[in-house]
């Protein structure tokens, strides 16, 4: 997710549909980009995963995590290899926090956003 101006924007990989699927079931109060073509995630330079990615003690516990919180993987999109990046981002595109997913579960820590977004 990225915040911008004085709000807060989420840049997705799938579809028209898909993302009003995710704004309706995860009543996602945020603003919903699409890049379906990747150019965000190229710009950022998001990382991709493998099967080495998807083996590592890490990502299996984070998956494990994710389906005991009642969590299921959705229609991937056009990348399902592609992994997320958060970034909070200030007026004049001045870059205050950026994090890339090694793994996926891997997010960024929602304390360290909020605390950047608080500052």
């Amino acid at each position: 997710m990225v915040a911008t101006g004085s709000g807060v924007t989420a840049i997705g990989t799938g579809g028209r549909r898909y993302a009003r699927a995710f704004i309706e079931d995860e009543s996602f109060p945020f603003p919903v980009l699409l890049d379906g073509d990747g150019e965000a995630a190229d710009i950022v330079e998001t990382n991709r995963m493998g099967i080495t990615t998807l083996a590592t003690p890490s990502a299996i516990f984070a998956g494990v995590r994710s389906l005991s919180g009642g969590n299921r993987q959705r229609k991937t999109g056009r990348r399902p290899t592609q992994l997320g990046a958060t970034l909070v981002m200030a007026p004049g595109d001045e870059l205050l926090y950026f994090e890339r997913e090694n793994f996926p579960g891997d997010h960024a820590n929602l304390d360290d956003v909020l605390a950047v977004l608080n500052e």
